[in-house]
């Protein structure tokens, strides 16, 4: 194959038409290749209403230009060109490069041989692949909540009037009470309070794992005082960067309640049941979480075969 068959072959993914276009640049540049060059790539250029012919080489950048009906050769060694860039557009590819102290910008036209001609020349001086950044992840839509606490508010750190539950993170929420310093917390999970004898048990079950939870009659009494009125009472599991866990009976209304359908929980798993632990002796059992269970059941909360199954597996018997 002759250097103007291996031009038309770089060629052909612009089409039969454009090659027919630059057959008189073909001739003109071929016959200045030297023996020791080799050529790499071609393309075409649209300008003025005329195709023009570039072709990369082992040695350089080769084009024409007429001036008085007479073609003359353009040329860039490889070697005395820096800062090359190619941006890709809709249209065009355009190749900006310093050559000498000269600044050069070809406009190249956008098909399948310049794609190949722009890939080459990226080859040729090392520019890097354009990585795909990673896809962020969505951070949540913020949830705003203002909350009335009915039980627990003993457990959060500030005390005040206006308590205010924010998420901006996926699985942990902020509290800020009375416009201070929020305190962050994992959000394990929430509840609505529909069946007080479950939430209440439920609770139970949580604070025996972790930390204390105020009076097991109190959050009855809470939670009973709202649900006959409208079931608007919600329980939130939170626990803290320290891993003490904090549940939170608050109430809300409708708009509420979907605010914490928003809530996205984490990741983590957690049960609220007490986990199985030996038989225990005497300095171990759990009298605190025994009055309370009794308490649930002379408040009629529990029935004597709940408080009965609670109370062996307490005792892990």
């Amino acid at each position: 194959m002759n250097i103007q068959e291996q031009i038309r072959d770089y060629l052909k993914p612009a089409g039969k038409q454009v090659i027919s276009l630059v057959e008189e640049d073909i001739e003109f540049l071929s016959s200045h290749i030297e023996s020791d060059e080799k050529i790499i790539s071609a393309t075409t250029i649209w300008k003025r209403a005329t195709f023009f012919l570039y072709l990369l080489t082992s040695k350089r950048i080769l084009t024409s230009e007429k001036i008085k009906k007479e073609k003359n050769l353009i040329s860039y060694d490889l070697n005395a060109i820096s800062n090359l860039i190619v941006n890709r557009k809709f249209l065009s590819v355009e190749v900006v490069f310093t050559h000498l102290k000269n600044e050069i910008k070809i406009k190249l036209n956008s098909d399948d041989a310049t794609k190949a001609f722009a890939d080459e020349l990226e080859n040729i001086f090392g520019i890097p692949e354009k990585t795909i950044p990673l896809k962020k992840e969505k951070a949540p839509k913020a949830i705003k909540l203002n909350m009335t606490i009915l039980n627990g508010k003993e457990q959060i750190k500030e005390s005040g009037f206006n308590y205010v539950l924010q998420q901006t993170k996926h699985g942990y929420i902020d509290i800020v009470v009375d416009f201070k310093k929020p305190e962050t917390f994992k959000l394990i999970k929430w509840e609505r309070v529909e069946n007080v004898q479950k939430s209440t048990s439920s609770i139970v079950g949580w604070t025996v794992i972790g930390s204390k939870f105020g009076n097991a009659g109190a959050i009855a009494g809470a939670m009973g005082a709202n649900i006959g009125k409208d079931k608007s009472v919600a329980t939130l599991f939170l626990k803290r960067e320290n891993g003490e866990k904090v549940p939170l009976v608050i109430k809300c209304d409708k708009k509420d309640l979907e605010k914490l359908s928003l809530l996205i929980v984490a990741e983590e798993e957690e049960t609220t049941d007490v986990a199985v632990t030996p038989p225990p002796t005497t300095s171990s059992i759990p009298t605190d979480e025994l009055i309370k269970l009794k308490e649930l059941m002379d408040a009629g909360i529990l029935t004597q075969e709940e408080f009965d199954a609670k109370k062996k597996q307490l005792l892990g018997i």
